[in-house]
C-alpha cells in the first residue's frame, strides 16, 4: 500500500468512529448525582421469585433521609419502605436498599432520558427474585 492509501484508511476509519460515537442518544443522558426528594412512577414489565410480574408502584425518597416509600397499586404491589444507598455512573444509577417486606435488595436505574427509563431489580437472599420495567420522574 502506499502512503496516501494507508492514510485515507485511517481517515475514513477515525470518522466513522468519530460519527459513530456522536449518536446524541442516551449516551448524552447522565444519572442525577442524588434522587433525593424525588418520586418515580415504577411500571412492571417481567418479574420473578419475590416480586410482581405486573402492575406499579410509586417509589417517593425523602429529601431529608435516606429512607423511602414505595406505595403499591394494591392488586400486584404492596406498600413498603425502607432505607437506601445511591450511587450514579454514567446513565447508571444504583438504589442498594433494605425493605421492610423484600429485606435486602438493589435496583439498577438506566436514565434514558433527564426523567425516565428502565430498571432491573433484584433481591440478594433470593437471585432468582429479579423484576423488570420502566420508570418516569414524577
Amino acid at each position: 500500500m502506499r502512503k496516501f492509501d494507508i492514510w485515507l484508511l485511517i481517515s475514513t476509519f477515525s470518522l466513522i468512529s468519530f460519527i459513530a460515537g456522536c449518536g446524541g442518544g442516551s449516551d448524552s443522558v447522565t444519572a442525577p448525582s442524588s434522587i433525593a426528594g424525588k418520586e418515580y412512577r415504577m411500571t412492571i414489565t417481567s418479574g420473578a421469585g419475590f416480586f410482581a410480574t405486573t402492575g406499579a408502584y410509586t417509589l417517593s425518597i425523602s429529601a431529608t433521609q435516606n429512607i423511602y416509600t414505595v406505595t403499591g397499586d394494591s392488586v400486584n404491589f404492596v406498600d413498603s419502605s425502607g432505607t437506601y444507598t445511591y450511587s450514579a455512573n454514567g446513565n447508571l444509577g444504583v438504589v442498594s436498599f433494605v425493605d421492610s417486606f423484600l429485606a435486602n435488595g438493589s435496583f439498577a436505574m438506566t436514565f434514558t432520558s433527564t426523567t425516565g427509563g428502565t430498571f432491573s431489580a433484584t433481591v440478594v437472599s433470593d437471585p432468582a427474585s429479579i423484576q423488570s420495567g420502566s420508570f418516569i420522574q414524577l
